[in-house]
C-alpha cells in the first residue's frame, strides 16, 4: 500500500474550470479504484491554472484475487454418447479449461455444468490506464481543442503528466504523453523541472517552488491577506465567495497588493465602480467605516516581485480608462432627467405578443394604484415610482454596465429631487433577485414589485408559455415565489385572484379569450405550497388548508400556524377523525354544504347535546374568523371534542326512519363546516 498521485498538467486554464476539472479527476478515478477495491478513503484534490491533480492515501498495487463460478450448459446437453458435446466443448474453449475442471449443481431446473475459477486481479497501472480514456472523455469542458498536429483533444494543450504510486512512477500514457516523476513548479519563480520522490510529498515540494497546490488552502490564503491588507489601510473589503473562487483559480502563489485610484471618480455610484473592479479586473474593492467606497483597492498577484511599486503602477494604470469609460456615462447620463426615459421605453421590447417595456409600465401603473388603493398607501407615490422604474433601461451607464439595472434608476430619481420611497423603488422593485434574496423594504417598493411581477406571470403564462423543466425564461418562477414571499413576509392583505384579475383586464386584448386564470392561481399556489414547507409546515397542513380553495397567502400563512398549534393538542387527532368520519358518511349520502337541522327532531341525548354545543360556540367562532383568530377559533371547536365522541358512540346516523336520518346528516354537516372552517381536518395525518 503507498500513496498516489495523478496530475495533468497544461497551459493556463480558464478560472472557471481548473476546480470543476480537478474535482472529477479525483471523483471518476476514486469510483474506479474503489469500485476495483484498491483504496477506500476519498481522495485530496488539487488544482491551479496550470494543473488538475488528485492524491489517494494507501493504494494498492494489485487487486486481490477473486473466485468467479461461471454456468456452462445443462448436463443434459453437455455430453453424447459419452463424449463432449459442441456446447461444451465451446463453453471450455471460452473459458480455457478442460473437462477436469468442472462440475455439477442443481437447479430447480435440472443439473448444470459449472466451473470455478481464480480470477487473477488487475493491477493498479492496468486499472488506472483502462479507465483514464473515460475520464479523460466525461471531463465538463465547455469546449476542447487539439494542439500541434496531435489527435488528442483537451480544454487547453497539456504540458506534462505525473503519476506517483509510492516513490514509483506509474507507467501511464494519457493525452500523447507518457507519466514520469517530474512536475513543474511556478512559471516564473521555479520554471525548471522538479523531481518527485514519492507521491506523498507532492504538496510540500509544490509548496517550496511556490505552487500552493491546495485550491481551499489558496483560497483561504487569498481571504486572510486581503482582509488583512484593507485592515492596514482602513477598510473593509468587498468579496463574495465568486470573486474569490475566480481570483484563486488565477494564482498559484498568492499576493495581494493595494493600489489607487482618482478619488474624483468616487461621485460616480459605488455600485459601478466595485462592478468595474470586480468584473473586469477581479479587484477587491474597499469601503470605509460609514460604507462609502475609497479611493483604493486591493488585487492578487500571481508574483513575489521585487518591485512591488511596478505591479502596483501597472494595476493603477489600467484601471483609470475603464473609470474614465464609466465616468464619461454617468456624465451623459447627467444631461437628461430620468422621466425624460419614459418615451424611448418603446422601443424596447418586452414581448413579441405582449407589446414593449412601455406597455408594460403603463399596465403596472394602473395596477400598482389599485393595489395603493387595498392597502391605503399613496397612489401618487405608486404610479409615480412605476412609471419610472424601468427608465433607467435606456441610460448609458445601464446599457455598459447592465448590473446597475434598478440601481442606478434609485441614484438618478434621488438627484432629480424624487423621495426616498419613490428612489427606493427603481432599485428595490427587482426583488427579491434570487431565492431567499432581499424583500423591498418601502411600501411603495412592494406594491410596485408586485405590479411588476403579477403583470410578467399573467402576460407570459397567459400565453401559455409555461415554464418547462429547467427552461423558465422570463424567470415566472422566481416571480410566483416573490410575489408569495412578499405578501406574507410583507404582511400585506391581498387575494392573489383579485389582483390577477386586475392584471388581466390591463392587457385588454392581447391575451388569449380562453385564458383561464384559475391555471395561475393553481401555479402560484404550488409555490406557495412550497414555500410553507420550507417554513417547517408539513404536507398533510398544506394540503388541509389549500383544500379550503384560499388565494391569500398572508391568510394561508396564519391558518397554517393555527393548524400547528392545534395538531399538538389532544383534541386535534379526535376532532380529525371526527372530521373525517363525518365527511365519508356525507359522501355516500351525497349530501354536502351546511342543511337546516330541525330540534324537534333530535332524539338521542348525544345528538341534543352534539346540537346544543355546536349552537353556543358558532356565534363565537363566526367571530373569531372574521378577526381572522384562527387558533381561537380551532380552540373553540376542539370543546366539541367530548360531544363529538358521544354523538359517534351512541347515535346511529343512518337509521331507517328518513326524517331522523336526513335531520342528523344535516347536523354532521354543520359539525364538518364548523370543524373545517379553518382547514379540512379530515386532510390531517394521525400523529400517533
Amino acid at each position: 500500500m503507498a500513496d498516489l498521485i495523478i496530475e495533468i498538467g497544461c497551459e493556463d486554464l480558464p478560472a472557471g474550470s481548473v476546480q470543476p476539472l480537478a474535482e472529477h479527476l479525483g471523483k471518476a478515478l476514486h469510483e474506479v479504484l474503489s469500485k476495483a477495491e484498491l483504496c477506500s478513503a476519498p481522495p485530496s484534490v488539487f488544482a491551479t491554472p496550470r494543473r488538475i491533480a488528485a492524491l489517494w492515501r494507501d493504494v494498492g498495487e494489485q487487486q486481490p484475487d477473486t473466485q468467479v463460478e461461471r454456468k456452462g450448459p445443462a448436463v443434459a446437453a453437455a455430453y453424447v454418447d459419452g463424449e463432449p458435446s459442441k456446447a461444451l466443448a465451446g463453453f471450455l474453449k471460452s473459458a480455457n479449461a478442460t473437462v477436469d475442471d468442472i462440475s455439477t449443481i442443481d437447479t430447480p431446473k435440472g443439473e448444470w455444468i459449472v466451473l470455478k475459477q481464480t480470477q487473477v486481479g488487475k493491477s493498479l497501472q492496468v486499472v488506472v490506464s483502462d479507465a483514464m480514456p473515460n475520464v479523460i472523455k466525461t471531463m465538463p469542458m465547455p469546449k476542447r481543442m487539439r494542439w500541434s498536429d496531435l489527435q488528442h483533444e483537451f480544454l487547453r494543450p497539456v504540458v506534462w503528466l505525473c503519476a506517483l504510486h509510492g516513490s514509483n512512477v506509474l507507467p501511464l500514457q494519457v493525452l500523447g504523453l507518457s507519466s514520469s516523476n517530474t512536475t513543474l513548479g511556478h512559471r516564473f519563480h521555479s520554471p525548471d523541472a522538479i523531481t518527485l520522490d514519492n507521491a506523498s510529498s507532492y504538496s510540500d515540494v509544490l509548496k517550496k517552488h511556490y505552487v500552493v497546490a491546495d485550491f481551499n488552502a489558496r483560497r483561504q490564503l487569498i481571504d486572510d491577506q486581503v482582509k488583512a491588507k484593507a485592515a492596514s489601510l482602513g477598510g473593509t473589503a468587498v468579496s463574495d465567495a465568486a470573486l474569490l473562487d475566480e481570483v484563486t483559480a488565477l494564482v498559484e502563489w498568492p499576493v495581494s497588493v493595494a493600489g489607487q485610484f482618482e478619488s474624483s471618480y468616487l461621485e460616480i455610484p459605488k455600485e459601478a465602480l466595485i462592478q468595474t473592479m470586480q468584473e473586469n479586473q477581479r479587484y477587491f474593492a474597499l469601503l470605509d467605516s460609514k460604507g462609502d467606497l475609497m479611493p483604493s483597492f486591493i488585487t492578487v498577484a500571481n508574483i513575489e516581485s521585487s518591485s512591488e511599486q511596478t505591479v502596483i503602477d501597472g494595476n493603477e494604470r489600467v484601471i483609470r480608462p475603464r473609470f474614465a469609460d464609466t465616468m464619461f456615462f454617468w456624465e451623459q447620463d447627467k444631461k437628461l432627467k430620468l422621466a425624460d426615459h419614459q418615451s424611448s421605453l418603446s422601443s424596447l421590447l418586452f414581448q413579441e405578443k405582449l407589446g414593449s417595456v412601455g406597455d408594460k409600465v403603463e399596465r403596472m401603473q394602473t395596477v400598482s394604484a389599485w393595489l395603493a388603493k387595498q392597502l391605503s398607501e399613496s397612489e401618487a407615490d405608486c404610479v409615480l415610482a412605476a412609471s419610472l422604474c424601468k427608465c433607467d433601461l435606456n441610460t448609458e451607464i445601464v446599457k455598459e454596465l447592465a448590473k446597475m439595472q434598478g440601481i442606478a434608476g434609485r441614484y438618478y430619481a434621488a438627484r432629480d429631487g424624487h423621495s426616498e420611497a419613490v428612489s427606493a423603488a427603481m432599485e428595490e422593485h427587482y426583488y427579491p433577485k434570487q431565492a431567499g434574496g432581499t424583500l423591498p423594504e418601502h411600501a411603495v417598493a412592494q406594491i410596485v414589485s408586485l405590479a411588476d411581477k403579477v403583470d410578467t406571470l399573467v402576460g407570459i403564462y397567459g400565453l401559455g408559455m409555461k415554464p418547462t423543466g429547467a427552461k423558465d425564461p422570463f424567470g415566472l418562477r422566481r416571480s410566483a415565489l416573490g410575489v408569495v414571499r412578499i405578501l406574507v413576509e410583507k404582511q400585506l392583505d391581498i387575494n392573489l385572484s383579485d389582483v390577477v384579475a386586475e392584471s388581466v383586464k390591463t392587457y385588454g386584448s392581447r391575451l388569449p379569450v380562453d385564458f383561464n386564470q384559475q391555471t395561475l392561481l393553481d401555479y402560484i399556489t404550488e409555490r406557495l405550497k412550497g414555500y410553507a414547507q420550507e417554513q417547517g409546515y408539513s404536507t398533510d397542513a398544506v394540503d388541509a388548508v389549500l383544500a379550503k380553495s384560499l388565494s391569500n397567502p398572508l391568510d394561508i400563512m396564519a391558518r397554517l400556524k393555527a393548524i400547528d398549534q392545534f395538531r399538538s393538542t389532544d383534541a386535534a387527532s379526535s376532532l380529525a377523525a371526527a372530521a373525517k368520519r363525518s365527511g365519508n358518511i356525507l359522501k355516500k349520502a351525497e349530501l354536502s354544504g351546511s342543511l337546516a337541522v330541525d330540534a324537534n327532531l333530535l332524539i338521542e341525548p348525544a345528538e341534543k347535546a352534539l346540537f346544543e354545543a355546536m349552537a353556543n360556540i358558532a356565534p363565537s367562532i363566526e367571530s373569531d374568523m372574521a378577526k381572522r383568530d384562527y387558533q381561537k377559533a380551532m380552540t373553540s371547536t376542539a370543546s366539541l371534542r367530548e360531544s363529538v365522541d358521544a354523538f359517534f358512540d351512541n347515535v346511529m346516523v343512518n337509521t331507517d326512519d328518513t326524517a331522523t336520518r336526513n335531520n342528523r346528516l344535516a347536523l354532521l354537516s354543520q359539525l364538518n363546516e364548523l370543524c373545517s372552517c379553518t382547514a379540512q381536518l379530515s386532510r390531517l395525518q394521525s400523529s400517533s
